[in-house]
């Protein structure tokens, strides 16, 4: 396939809010398969057009931000299937009750796989939970920008930091206790 027509492909893709793609969606999406697929994502990964940002996850580089979370929409897409918010050290500075700002990393809580993901737009560190879903959807927050993790309540965060006894001596706790 042309880099014209994959761009205007991946363009409607855009206005769609999708811009991560597994290989077999761009495979259905330009017609192809095999080694035509692949000397196609090559191609578009050489020209700028395509980034692999992970195992099979490419990001549209062409896409318009629209108020995107780049590295949230990144772990959205890499646990997509699981129940995945942003937590820990990340919502607890969002929160406000550590005063430390994670700069170019995001801190994530998943019912999947546990993992650090680094792509050159910054590191998602994912820590599994095996606590319930209920308990767990009662805990997080909706976020209204398009593809956006949610994200830990004050609670839900708090009580996912005393869990993993991660970043205790970080909490103001007159802050945790003001609220």
């Amino acid at each position: 396939m042309k880099s014209v027509e994959a761009i205007k492909i991946l363009h409607g893709c855009d206005l769609e809010g999708r811009i991560l793609f597994r290989s077999r969606e761009l495979g259905v999406l330009f017609g192809e398969s095999g080694d035509t697929l692949r000397s196609t994502i090559k191609r578009l990964v050489a020209d700028g057009i395509l980034e692999r940002v992970a195992h099979d996850a490419y990001l549209y580089l062409l896409f318009h931000p629209d108020g995107c979370d780049l590295l949230c929409h990144i772990a959205a897409f890499l646990r997509s299937g699981e129940l995945t918010y942003e937590s820990l050290e990340s919502a607890a500075s969002q929160w406000g009750f550590i005063s430390q700002i994670p700069l170019g990393r995001i801190s994530c809580v998943t019912t999947g796989a546990e993992g650090l993901v680094d792509t050159r737009f910054g590191a998602i560190e994912f820590v599994h939970t095996d606590d319930g879903l209920d308990d767990v959807k009662r805990g997080i927050l909706d976020r209204m920008p398009r593809n956006r993790l949610p994200i830990a309540t004050e609670e839900r965060c708090l009580h996912d930091l005393v869990s993993r006894k991660r970043s205790l001596e970080l909490i103001d706790w007159d802050e945790v206790d003001a609220d």
